[in-house]
Formats: C-alpha cells, sequence, structure tokens
C-alpha cells in the first residue's frame, strides 16, 4: 500500500511541475518533463518486480519504437 502512496505522490509532483512550468516564461521546458529518463527508469524497475524479465524486454522496446515519432 506504501509503494501506491508513493507512486500517486511522485505522479502528482509530475503533473504540479508541469503545470507550473507551463505558466512560466520558459513554457517550453514543460514539454521536456514527461521525457525525463528517470521516469522511464522507473517504470522499468516497476515492470520488472512486478512482472519479470520478459514484460520489461516488451516494454524496453516499446519505449525505443515510440520515440521515433520525435525524431521527425
Amino acid at each position: 500500500m506504501l509503494s501506491l502512496f508513493l507512486k500517486c505522490i511522485l505522479g502528482a509532483v509530475v503533473v504540479l511541475l508541469i503545470s507550473i512550468l507551463s505558466k512560466s516564461k520558459a513554457f517550453y521546458i514543460a514539454g521536456l518533463v514527461p521525457l525525463f529518463p528517470t521516469f522511464a527508469l522507473i517504470a522499468h524497475v516497476i515492470v520488472s518486480q512486478q512482472q519479470g524479465a520478459a514484460a520489461l524486454q516488451k516494454t524496453a522496446l516499446f519505449g525505443l519504437w515510440s520515440l521515433i515519432p520525435y525524431a521527425f
């Protein structure tokens, strides 16, 4: 239960950060917050712990494929 609560708090902090940055003069930085690698690493650790190595591999491949649109 504590783990779920901490994940909720982390999500709320990210949403607040995006909201604050979108209202600032550096509003374009708000678009970079969700792309920050820390959140991807957290997601991969959670998937690995809860689903195992096969699910982690699928998640990592999906994440790599999702970066293609950002290249264009």
